[in-house]
């Protein structure tokens, strides 16, 4: 072996070694793809993961993609896809048979605030009032009336008005053809700060988990290290997100563009919603697993076909998170 060859041998054997003591993979990662419908703050541990390098060291090269609902349902259930960031596909994929599940949750609860207009200042102000939803019979609108519910009011003291997305439900409350809306990040503190008023958060009301991780069931069985080493950097950055509240701040702020002192009021009113290990269960899924039944016609399927804990369990304990 010449010298020259030595040297590079034993650069080499130096930088394994150099890397496995920082945690780093010492070949390119593996790459993974996961699926998001919109940016939304509900996947912000998985952006934090990215961001803080946990997938890099667990040697998963992460590829975010943005895709349909519908569309990320297909591409899981052929393997196309690894993960979606979004339950809903999953447990749509689960009921038609498609063999998906869900292996973790981000948020248990959702990231919604009530918006209201500036003149409405406690729970009797909305008595006759009109609610902004983006549509008839969808988890928005299910989750407005729970909202509107804990506050006293009753059905027939409310409107309810389909008017699509969040920036349309807005325009509708500056010129008050309604009322109040159910808001998610950044929307309701950007609100909050134009004169608006948050009339509550309903992860303080009610148990309906957003984001997670699904995937294919066949994945799980031949891809088992892969799915476990994804699931342990996911948990990490759900961990960093409530615990590193400085550092997500700033996180919030490159991810929506926004000053420190909006997004550092985002994490506060947000902060409750994210899942603290990560396990969903049945009644969990309850509300976006009935509405589908519904949809679907298929009221007799259970949803524990939709989720599988089992390889969360095993990455809790190696974290020490159980």
């Amino acid at each position: 072996m010449t010298g020259g060859v030595r040297s590079l041998s034993v650069a080499i054997a130096l930088f394994v070694v150099f890397a496995a003591a920082r945690g780093m993979p010492a070949e390119p990662g593996k790459k993974i793809t996961l699926a998001y419908s919109a940016v939304s703050m509900t996947w912000l541990p998985v952006k934090a993961a990215v961001d803080k390098g946990f997938f890099r060291e667990e040697g998963l090269e992460p590829q975010l993609i943005q895709m349909r609902g519908n569309v990320a349902t297909a591409a899981l259930a052929t393997g196309d896809l690894d993960f979606s960031l979004n339950i809903s596909p999953v447990l749509n994929g689960a009921i038609q048979g498609l063999g998906l599940k869900l292996i973790a949750g981000l948020n248990t609860r959702p990231l919604f605030s009530l918006v209201v207009r500036p003149e409405l200042k406690t729970p009797a102000d909305l008595k006759g009032k009109i609610f902004a939803v983006s549509s008839f019979g969808n988890t928005q609108a299910i989750l407005t009336e729970k909202h509107l519910q804990h506050l006293g009011l009753k059905k027939g003291e409310y409107q309810l008005l389909a008017l699509g997305a969040t920036g349309a439900r807005a325009a509708a409350m500056e010129k008050n053809v309604v009322q109040g809306s159910l808001m998610p990040p950044p929307a309701n503190v950007i609100m909050e700060n134009q004169g608006y008023r948050l009339l509550g958060n309903t992860a303080d009301i009610v148990v309906h988990p957003i984001a997670g991780l699904g995937t294919q069931e066949g994945k799980l069985r031949s891809q088992t290290d892969m799915i476990k080493r994804a699931l342990r950097a996911a948990l990490r950055g759900l961990v960093f997100v409530r615990n590193n509240r400085s550092e997500t701040v700033r996180l919030i702020m490159a991810m929506n563009q926004i000053d420190e002192k909006t997004a550092a009021r985002i994490y506060d009113v947000s902060k409750n919603g994210f899942s603290p290990d990560g396990l969903l269960t049945d009644d969990d899924l309850s509300i976006e697993w009935g509405f589908i039944q519904q949809e679907t016609k298929k009221t007799a399927v259970p949803v524990s076909i939709a989720h599988d804990m089992t390889l969360l369990r095993e990455v809790q304990k190696e974290l020490g998170l159980k």
